[in-house]
């Protein structure tokens, strides 16, 4: 015979008392039930917590990308302009011009070159180590603009040390960047293009002209940072070039080579 409990119902005034009798199978299977709700939920919110979280995080790195891509087409547009600008220079004044006329206005970036303004294209091709450090992260091979690789060095130095550009050139952009944090991105002619990332502070603007050994900013550890360091990339054309090639100088510092 199964057993059988009984609930009683005693209300605080005068009226009947209730009394409902269940089954011990109910009462289990009741009870089962229950923990079998309480269990689903526990683990539904286990696992849409961290998802609510992860979306939320992924919504703001997409709002930062999309801003960065508009500035990102902003560059292009103006490498296109100063790669005109250097077709017009090599093609035809020479290897080394003097602007002692003010040239045919082919496009308004011209107009960044003043008159009687010397340049020398040894002048342009990095040559001047951007800061004295220690290097901790060399360039990874075979890196292209659409490979996810480290397409650069890091240069380990102190906070605020003064970075100076390699060689003369066009700033095409100056800004912040969600990776990068503060970044000054160089156009030298002659398809040349450096990059200077994690500054404390860029001193230099959009469209500027610099000169070889022009201090442009400083070492910081903006961005995605570990410890103030710069990153100095060099570009020719789509491909980036390791800089050790350009300063072998780093070699003797280099923190990453296995003693």
């Amino acid at each position: 015979m199964s057993k059988k409990f009984t609930i009683l119902v005693i209300p605080d005034d005068d009226s009947e008392t209730s009394s409902y009798r269940f089954s011990k199978f109910f009462i289990t299977i009741a009870i089962v039930f229950s923990l079998t709700v309480i269990l689903a939920s526990i683990i539904v919110t286990i696992k849409t917590v961290p998802n609510i979280s992860k979306y939320e995080s992924l919504n703001k790195k997409y709002n930062v990308i999309a801003k960065e891509r508009l500035k990102v087409l902003e560059l292009m547009e103006s490498l296109e302009k100063l790669s005109q600008m250097d077709e017009f220079v090599r093609n035809s004044l020479g290897s080394e011009l003097n602007f002692s006329e003010k040239p045919k206005i082919v496009d308004s970036v011209l107009m960044l070159i003043p008159e009687n303004h010397l340049i020398s294209l040894s002048n342009n091709i990095p040559s001047l180590a951007p800061i004295e450090g220690f290097i901790s992260k060399r360039m990874e091979d075979a890196f292209s603009n659409v490979d996810n690789l480290h397409g650069g060095i890091d240069i380990v130095a102190s906070e605020g040390t003064p970075i100076r550009a390699t060689a003369s050139g066009v700033v095409v952009f100056s800004g912040w960047t969600y990776e990068m944090g503060n970044l000054i991105i160089i156009y030298h002619g002659d398809d040349y293009i450096t990059h200077y990332g994690h500054n404390q502070q860029n001193i230099i603007s959009r469209l500027d002209i610099v000169k070889k050994g022009d201090v442009i900013g400083y070492v910081g550890n903006t961005g995605i940072s570990s410890g103030p360091h710069l990153h100095f990339e060099i570009w020719k054309g789509d491909k980036s070039i390791d800089p050790l090639i350009y300063f072998p100088e780093y070699q003797k510092k280099d923190l990453t080579l296995k003693k």
